[in-house]
């Protein structure tokens, strides 16, 4: 909240959110401020390609500018810290400090109008501002030892100084409950005192010596042993035992892990059971049992709530639908009913590494470009070509650590397989047709079905054709493709075959359909033909089902989850996408986010 950067602070929300759909809502590759220029140079660029989220899409440009105006702002705020990680050698402690100081203030900084009404920088203010105060103020004391420590240091020794810090509230946050630290325990009155964390390590915390000094040494330089901070905390327990009534608690598990009861109750239990008061440490009245009860619900009072069972009008049903979206509608309806009727889309996680999709499309890019630079003859050097176009694609992907270590030289290994078999591939075929897109019309009682696909790759040969995907992952089975539940290519070949086609293809008769994977690993690439008697009949009866199942959805009484294949169970963590989504796009317009 105090993230201002001389902003209004709906202004501030409002790019700052528009900053992470354009920037963090992708697979993020940059380092520092630079990297994310870089990233919504990237998402500009993109505009709205089929790889962008519809949100990023759908931004205005002003968003877009405020969004860098945010970046510009960032940039000037830390310029006093990035001054000395610049440099290169050892700075002091308190020259990072005062840098720390002058970044804090101008992050925080308020536009003219507010900064005004106030006479410190809100970083300054309340509890946490008066803790933050005194603790720079310790490290800009004159009297400290002077210390100089490198930049890549920095931020670990301001954690480990941080982390023993403590922000208390001055105001109690319930009129007759207050929680104290032991210390501060010791110095109250109170009717009821309970000691909470009675679990060894927690209270007492383990004895750790650190990692720079063992025992011996720290004797040799008169340092005191880590166990007098037990000593100090034994003294606190048996202080505030003195109350006139005590209660002690402790987790009998934490994470679903058990944990050891503190030594101090042991032993406190052990004295208890040699004076025969066994049950003195007992609770007086049935608290776990009466929480329980409170919780608990009898099968009389239980409501039952049956799986969502949307059934929106016929009009609302997609007409048309891409070949890869089918296998969805089959195995999950649901999906189509999020995105096709509902018209949402999860937001991807923040910050998420390259992955499996990401270098799927890269892959797709590189043998794309390949296959329209050489529809119909090879080039000499076909390694080096194909590693020359590799280069060109991930040049902006190589910066990053994962890509650099693993997608890089996997890829290597791919294009040397793929280049050694590619020669045999086009021993027959005359012409090769790469991300070609076609369409195909079917009847359906809801009105015209349109089936669309951007086929990977198309080769024209003297029997037919030969309509290949690309694969990054694991390709179907033949069994897959055959029984239906994986329909992708019959469906492509069912377009090829239809009344339109493909753009550029002169034949209509599929010859083969073929998967052909890039691994990268062992084997780093593998070609894999459907084997089958007759591929006419194959895209047929692919084509059968696909109007067998538009019309049974474009049937007004079926609900979007009607559709049961045999062996396969629905997925309802699609309704928890909606869910998040929903909250978080309502919560969006309440604060007029983008």
């Amino acid at each position: 909240p105090l993230c201002r950067v001389g902003l209004k602070a709906f202004d501030v929300r409002r790019f700052g959110r528009a900053l992470e759909i354009a920037a963090f809502r992708a697979p993020y590759l940059g380092k520092g401020l630079d990297g994310i220029t870089a990233a919504l140079d990237k998402q500009e660029r993109d505009g709205k390609s089929a790889r962008q989220h519809p949100a990023a899409a759908r931004m205005w440009d002003e968003d877009r500018a405020g969004a860098r105006d945010v970046v510009v702002r960032l940039t000037q705020a830390f310029a006093p810290l990035s001054a000395l990680y610049d440099i290169r050698r050892a700075h002091s402690l308190a020259d990072f400090a005062k840098a720390h100081i002058a970044a804090a203030e101008a992050l925080a900084a308020l536009p003219a109008d507010e900064a005004s009404e106030h006479d410190a920088s809100p970083v300054w203010q309340g509890e946490a501002g008066a803790a933050a105060n005194a603790f720079f103020t310790g490290l800009l004391d004159p009297a400290m030892p002077p210390l100089s420590i490198g930049a890549a240091d920095y931020a670990d020794l301001y954690r480990s100084l941080l982390a023993r810090e403590n922000v208390r509230e001055r105001t109690p946050v319930h009129p007759r409950v207050s929680i104290w630290g032991p210390f501060e325990a010791r110095l109250q009155n109170a009717d009821v005192l309970i000691l909470g964390s009675l679990n060894e390590g927690t209270w007492p915390e383990a004895a750790e010596p650190g990692a720079w000094l063992n025992r011996p040494m720290r004797q040799s330089l008169a340092l005191p042993q880590p166990e007098e901070d037990i000593g100090r905390a034994a003294h606190d327990f048996l202080s505030l035992l003195g109350a006139k009534r005590v209660v002690m608690t402790r987790a009998e598990k934490i994470n679903g892990v058990p944990t050891v009861p503190s030594r101090w109750l042991m032993r406190l239990q052990a004295l208890l059971n040699g004076l025969g008061l066994n049950d003195a440490l007992q609770p007086s009245q049935p608290w776990l049992g009466w929480a329980r009860a409170r919780d608990a619900i009898d099968d009389k009072r239980r409501i039952f709530i049956n799986a969502p069972e949307p059934c929106p009008p016929t009009a609302l049903r997609p007409r048309r639908m891409s070949v890869t979206r089918v296998e969805d509608w089959i195995t999950n309806p649901y999906t189509v009913f999020a995105r096709h009727i509902l018209k949402l889309e999860p937001l991807p996680p923040l910050g998420t590494a390259p992955d499996q999709s990401l270098r799927g499309a890269l892959v797709h890019e590189v043998l794309s470009r390949f296959a329209v630079a050489h529809p119909t003859t090879l080039p000499d050097d076909l390694t080096g070509t194909l590693e020359r176009i590799a280069t060109d694609v991930l040049q902006s992907y190589t910066g990053h650590a994962k890509v650099a270590a693993f997608w890089m030289p996997r890829l290597s290994r791919f294009l040397t397989w793929f280049a050694a078999t590619e020669p045999a591939r086009r021993g027959a075929t005359s012409n090769v047709i790469a991300e070609t897109s076609g369409s195909l019309v079917i009847a359906a009682p809801g009105g015209p079905f349109t089936l669309t696909a951007r086929a990977d790759r198309i080769d024209e040969t003297p029997s037919g054709l030969i309509i290949t995907d690309y694969k990054t992952g694991a390709a179907p089975n033949d069994t897959a493709v055959l029984s239906g539940r994986a329909p992708q290519l019959p469906l492509e070949a069912a377009i090829a075959i239809g009344e339109s086609g493909f753009p550029g293809t002169k034949s209509r008769n599929v010859a083969s359909l073929r998967y052909i994977r890039a691994s990268g690993g062992e084997p780093p690439g593998e070609e894999k033909n459907i084997k089958t008697d007759d591929i006419a009949a194959l895209s047929a009866e692919a084509r059968r089902g696909l109007e067998s199942l538009v019309a049974l959805f474009d049937d007004p009484a079926t609900p979007y989850r009607a559709i049961r294949r045999p062996g396969y169970r629905y997925d309802y963590d699609d309704y928890a996408h909606l869910a998040r989504v929903a909250e978080w796009s309502a919560y969006a317009d309440d604060e007029g986010g983008a």
